[in-house]
């Protein structure tokens, strides 16, 4: 391996640390703002928090819409009926409550601030010793994916980063992955990719990379992914005794 791709929510990080709170937040606030008050707002959002994929109390929900994108309709249809059983209009649901969550990326700052992340500069600084050329494909922001990794101390560490915003396609699609690999003149059995979803296993499979690993601080869905990762971690820290990354190079 000479090259490695890793993914930032739910990978770097427990998903549910960073964004169950904000996500929880907007989804209130949403709600709030349709009428709600007491236990039906309180038992209406946490239905849509689980559907979602992350609560405030932490969790990662495995069959979310952030860790499964093709259970969608399954999952907008379960919106729908708590939307009803709430006595709300599911349209004006769809318009207040996702145009909430559609914002959360701006108000992720300051709850990064309140987080600490240990081992995961030593992450980096261990791959960088094994002259790993290192990229980060998210399907985040690119401002946001700098801003977390400036925090955390590590984009001196990291070589290449792309996003949503400049991105043709985002993952599963293999633009990044193939950017990736021509900008550093890598071959794709060459590159091992880390994440923590089905959609990341999906694009490492779509640029035929040498190197699959999964890491259960997303989804959780340890069933699902071990059937389309090489290896399954509990976190990245876990990473580094693995004997492909780290064998021993002449």
């Amino acid at each position: 391996m000479r090259g490695i791709i890793i993914d930032k929510d739910g990978t770097l990080f427990n998903y549910a640390y960073v964004w169950g709170p904000v996500v929880a937040k907007a989804i209130r606030e949403g709600f709030y703002e349709l009428g709600l008050r007491d236990r039906k707002l309180d038992s209406t959002a946490i239905r849509f928090e689980e559907l979602f994929g992350v609560d405030e109390f932490g969790n990662n929900h495995k069959d979310g819409i952030l860790f499964r994108p093709d259970l969608a309709l399954f999952t907008i249809s379960k919106m729908v009926l708590a939307s009803l059983k709430a006595g709300l209009n599911p349209f004006k649901v769809k318009n207040k409550v996702f145009s909430k969550l559609n914002g959360i990326s701006s108000m992720i700052s300051e709850e990064i601030q309140r987080k600490e992340f240990p081992g995961i500069r030593e992450i980096f600084e261990l791959l960088k010793r094994n002259d790993y050329v290192i990229g980060i494909v998210t399907n985040d922001t690119v401002d946001t994916t700098k801003m977390f990794l400036d925090y955390i101390g590590i984009r001196e560490y990291v070589d290449f980063i792309r996003g949503k915003d400049n991105l043709k396609k985002k993952k599963p699609s293999a633009e990044a992955f193939n950017q990736f690999i021509k900008e550093f003149n890598l071959s794709a059995k060459d590159v091992a990719v880390i994440g923590d979803t089905k959609e990341d296993m999906r694009f490492a499979i779509n640029g035929k990379a040498g190197y699959r690993i999964a890491v259960l601080t997303g989804s959780g869905d340890e069933k699902l992914l071990n059937r389309m990762a090489d290896k399954v971690y509990p976190t990245i820290l876990d990473i580094k005794s693995d004997p492909v990354l780290f064998e021993k190079r002449s």
